[in-house]
């Protein structure tokens, strides 16, 4: 799914889904709010599993940043470059998980 397309009574919306996630809550929010409501299950359901496997994607980057962190010396440059490498992932991720947690919790109104 490169594009998802939220059409609602006044006009629509499509989110560059690589792009748009993972977001920052208040921006998930809005948009989980219309995914819930106006989208219809299938398209829910696609959304999420690739979601999921983005997800998969960042917890596999923090993986292996980790194992090539704790395998260098410590108080290095590089040590220090891979942490920040396996920050930024793990922030990617747990915001992921926070996007997913919304669209699945979501309940659907009309």
């Amino acid at each position: 799914m490169e594009r998802m397309r939220i059409e609602y009574r006044t006009g629509y919306m499509e989110l560059n889904v690589e792009a748009f996630f993972p977001c920052k809550m208040p921006a998930m929010r809005k948009a989980a709010r219309l995914i819930n409501q106006y989208c219809s299950d299938e398209a829910r359901a696609e959304l999420l599993s690739e979601l999921r496997e983005i997800a998969d994607g960042y917890t596999a980057l923090c993986g292996m940043y980790k194992e090539i962190e704790e395998a260098l010396p410590a108080d290095t440059p590089e040590r220090r470059h891979w942490r920040a490498q396996f920050n930024k992932a793990e922030t990617l991720r747990r915001r992921m998980e926070g996007n997913i947690s919304l669209i699945s919790g979501g309940r659907k109104d009309g």
